[in-house]
């Protein structure tokens, strides 16, 4: 073998330990890369379950609070609708015990036990009153009544008539009958800037105009507001 066949020989090896050595090389590095990003995407989905149960841990708090917030209100609205059918059952419960009491009244036909409430739309008031009498218990009378509302329009004195307050009521005075008592419930709608300040309230036989009663009574003693009423 000549030198030029040596050191072709010899060329050929040496190309040969350099792609062998540079294939471990690259080998090495292909593995600590694959080891690494394997250990980067176990990192990864840990991460990932513990985020997944932080947030149903948060979730799971939030919709606690708002179950709780939600039985809370639930709660206090219950309370709310309880204390006004406690107080609507008091109402009746001194109604129906004033009704009863006659030793203490006039002779004749009554207006008595007159309430103005508020409702949940702003103007509109319910109002209650009793129609009574004291004699002729046996037999049904016929009865005429009117309820007027005194106060101040735009500065200056006004009154209303139930008919004009109150849809329901077409005309006055209006007319009953009743054996005993008669309870009169109804809504009135206040105009914009009338500002009540009393109530009149007559009552008399539907055949006569003589024999019947009159009430005056304060606008805040019916709202329940004042202890004193005045009566005609």
């Amino acid at each position: 073998m000549d030198c030029r066949s040596c050191l072709l020989v010899l060329l050929v090896v040496a190309l040969l330990a350099g792609v062998g050595g540079g294939w471990l090389r690259g080998s090495e590095y292909f593995s600590a890369t694959a080891v690494g990003y394997r250990a980067l995407q176990v990192d990864f989905e840990r991460q990932s379950v513990q985020l997944m149960e932080q947030e149903q841990q948060q979730l799971a708090l939030e919709l606690g609070a708002e179950v709780d917030r939600q039985a809370l209100e639930k709660m206090r609205r219950t309370v709310v609708v309880l204390d006004r059918q406690l107080s609507a059952y008091q109402e009746e419960l001194d109604l129906y015990r004033n009704l009863v009491k006659s030793d203490q009244l006039e002779k004749g036909l009554q207006i008595s036990n007159f309430l103005i409430r508020s409702t949940e739309v702003p103007r509109v008031y319910r109002y209650r009153f009793a129609l009574r009498k004291t004699e002729g218990l046996t037999k049904t009378t016929k009865v005429s009544f009117s309820i007027e509302f005194e106060g101040r329009l735009a500065g200056q004195v006004a009154t209303f008539s139930l008919a004009q307050l109150d849809p329901n009521v077409e005309a006055v005075p209006v007319n009953s009958r009743f054996k005993y008592f008669q309870l009169v419930e109804g809504a009135i709608h206040l105009p914009e800037g009338f500002e009540p300040e009393s109530i009149r309230a007559t009552i008399w036989p539907s055949k006569k105009k003589t024999g019947g009663k009159e009430l005056v009574m304060s606008w805040a003693l019916a709202r329940g507001q004042v202890n004193k009423s005045r009566g005609d």
